[in-house]
């Protein structure tokens, strides 16, 4: 299959979809080669905390939430390859399974191709709408489970105003959980100088916070974005997210060497900090170190 994508995206659709559907049929998400760092992060740490997680699984109390789980598929831009989504990746594992998953996506053509994509996982609800809006009923449904369940909740929007720090304060009041969070860098870096101007905007509801101009005012350009996410810490250790501060966030860039978003690990548990800790240690290439 023939695909022209073009600098402008014009490619795209206005969900981040190729123009072109996928061999299956169904749509597919067009994306650069940088989200197979993302992706083996997320694997990565899956594989290594599957001992931890099988505990729960073997009782049939592993959970699975996507917020922002688009079409199931990405195309990488430029290239031929289909490659699996993260909800794909994580629900279709040889070990430590997980029994239950709850994915989200405001598209209804991304929940059509999930939905058949998918069909031959069990247990699996999926639901179009805006995960932000859907969150306290999710959360209520997982608190009332009688036994004790492990929650791993990956959550990859696109910007910054996919995602509400509300929704975060409602995901922490589930006793076990990890959260894979993406922070977008970029998506902030373009739209800060007007975001700064203004009151109550996207960005204070990303952060949870308007304390962050104060933080950055006096700032060099290049030191912002770590300010930026010590802010985001800050507000996820007022939540009850008290491990988050020696866990490290993994730095995924693009074909320039641009900082796209960051990777962040957010957990209860001191557990899950030594072992994320251990996971971005080595780079997809499995030789050389991120800095941090």
């Amino acid at each position: 299959m023939i695909r022209n994508c073009k600098k402008d995206e014009s490619c795209k659709d206005k969900e981040g979809n190729c123009l072109s559907i996928g061999s299956d049929g169904l749509v597919v998400q067009c994306v650069g080669p940088w989200v197979e760092d993302k992706y083996y992060f997320l694997e990565r740490y899956l594989n290594a905390s599957r001992e931890v997680r099988r505990k729960y699984a073997e009782r049939g109390n592993a959970v699975f939430v996507d917020l922002f789980a688009g079409p199931g598929k990405c195309i990488i831009k430029d290239d031929k390859r289909e490659i699996d989504g993260g909800a794909s990746r994580a629900l279709r594992r040889d070990e430590a399974q997980f029994n239950e998953s709850f994915l989200f996506d405001i598209s209804k053509a991304n929940v059509i191709a999930l939905e058949k994509r998918l069909s031959s996982i069990a247990n699996c609800s999926i639901k179009q709408g805006d995960s932000n809006l859907s969150i306290c009923e999710l959360v209520k449904k997982l608190s009332g489970h009688r036994f004790k369940r492990y929650h791993f909740i990956f959550i990859d929007p696109f910007g910054p105003e996919a995602l509400k720090f509300s929704t975060l304060i409602e995901l922490t009041k589930l006793s076990r959980l990890d959260m894979l969070i993406h922070f977008p860098i970029m998506a902030i870096r373009r739209n800060l100088k007007m975001w700064v101007k203004k009151d109550n905007t996207i960005l204070d509801e990303f952060l949870g916070t308007k304390e962050w101009r104060d933080k950055i005012s006096s700032l060099s350009e290049d030191k912002i974005c770590s300010a930026l996410i010590n802010v985001y810490k800050d507000a996820l250790s007022t939540i009850g997210c008290v491990f988050i501060f020696d866990l490290k966030p993994v730095a995924i860039k693009n074909t320039k060497n641009a900082p796209l978003y960051d990777l962040i690990l957010v957990s209860k548990n001191p557990l899950a900090q030594k072992i994320w800790n251990t996971v971005v240690n080595k780079d997809p290439d499995g030789q050389k170190h991120f800095n941090y």
